[in-house]
């Protein structure tokens, strides 16, 4: 995915959050719905002062733009399976601090 799209994706749903039509979130912007809609889609690069502008009418600030959402937990399958992963690629020094740890919770 684009760097564009997921800015775009972004900014769709902190948008989506405020529960603002694109129209209205345009208006409020001072934007075109049609900028609005191609920098939803990763269609268009929003210069730094577009994103600023976009940033206040949301209540946010630009650096939300580009953070990850918060990962959830994984579950117990996916654990496991980056765990035995690990193991398997690891060296010895690795084994052996692993192992360490492993000891000390049992």
């Amino acid at each position: 995915m684009t760097d564009e799209k997921r800015l775009g994706r972004k900014v769709r749903e902190l948008r989506k959050q405020q529960r603002l039509t694109q129209e209205e979130f345009a208006e409020l912007a001072g934007f075109s719905i049609q900028h609005i809609g191609d920098i939803e889609r990763g269609q268009a690069n929003p210069t730094f002062s577009c994103l600023c502008r976009l940033a206040e009418v949301l209540g946010v600030s630009v650096s939300d733009f580009f953070m990850e959402p918060e990962q959830e937990e994984p579950n117990e399958w996916e654990m496991r399976h980056s765990l035995l992963a690990f193991i398997t690629r690891a060296r010895k020094k690795q084994l052996s601090l692993f192992y360490t740890l492993y000891r000390g919770l049992r």
